[in-house]
């Protein structure tokens, strides 16, 4: 189904930014900066680059049940091919390490191309925050050098599970680059859930808890953005959605710097990924 678009006052809510020929994420203004800071969230302009097409194409034949990407080996519980519990979403999900082995060669490329999206968001918000260039590697468990975890998964609702499409939380890690085709994503903004209109030509982009982590003593925190996706019915739209995760090292460490570049706290990838989620069962 084609969607046509007309532009909303809820989707001038939230900021369009777009990266630049020097490979720096620019704003239209230090307010609508200011503003995705603040809520977590905003609209990327889609890189001329970027086969986005090709890859909603590849994530479109995994809901075949016949499908042999649904084979994959799954590695622990965070890879493979996954059904979520109490949740609509089904998933392939792959870490960096694994890209070249399951998937096709333009899917891995395209993987890469997110990598360098989700490393020059990072750097802006380590510019932004005043931490100095000389600690961002280590500040980031290497994610902004191009080491770290990376995550890219090819999500599916399934409308025949009536629960919620996706319950509410926040991403455990730096950065979440999305893939939205069809509505039903939504922030919590004051208190209150609001819809995150699709924006054609446009990905989402999420901040993580991992990055309000790193950055709560610098010049300018981020902020982790709530979110979730309302049931689909089988009378919606098919959702599809692409899911880049930007993430430590999972047995790394994480670092909080100041403006001068001293330590300010620290916590391992594991300590603080398990607080999080205590946090989210209490919630639940």
């Amino acid at each position: 189904m084609t969607w046509s678009h007309q532009a909303t006052s809820q989707e001038q809510r939230f900021p369009i930014a777009s990266i630049s020929n020097e490979s720096r994420l620019v704003f239209p203004s230090p307010k609508d900066l200011d503003r995705a800071w603040d809520l977590g969230i905003f609209y990327l302009k889609i890189p001329d680059n970027l086969d986005l097409d090709g890859a909603r194409r590849f994530g479109g034949k995994l809901i075949a049940p016949d499908s042999p990407y649904r084979q994959i080996p799954k590695y622990g519980e965070l890879e493979g091919f996954i059904a979520l519990e109490n949740n609509q979403q089904t998933k392939l999900a792959l870490r960096r390490h694994h890209w070249d082995q399951h998937y096709p060669a333009a899917i891995a490329e395209f993987g890469r191309q997110l990598d360098q999206i989700g490393i020059t968001i990072l750097r802006e918000v380590f510019r932004q925050s005043g931490i100095p260039e000389t600690v961002w590697d280590r500040a980031s468990g290497g994610y902004s050098a191009g080491a770290g975890t990376a995550f890219l998964n090819f999500v599916h609702y399934d409308t025949r599970n009536p629960d919620q499409g996706l319950r509410p939380h926040t991403d455990y890690g730096f950065i979440t680059i999305l893939d939205i085709t069809a509505p039903g994503l939504q922030i919590k903004v004051n208190g209150t859930f609001e819809d995150v209109p699709v924006l054609p030509g446009h990905l989402a982009i999420h901040f993580g808890e991992a990055l309000n982590f790193i950055t709560l003593h610098s010049d300018r925190t981020v902020g982790a953005v709530e979110h979730q996706v309302l049931s689909q019915k089988p009378t919606n739209p098919v959702r599809h959605g692409i899911v880049y995760f930007a993430n430590p090292d999972l047995d790394g460490m994480l670092w909080q710097f100041d403006a001068k570049g001293e330590i300010r706290g620290s916590s391992s990838v594991e300590d603080l990924f398990a607080l999080l989620e205590k946090n989210l069962t209490e919630y639940r």
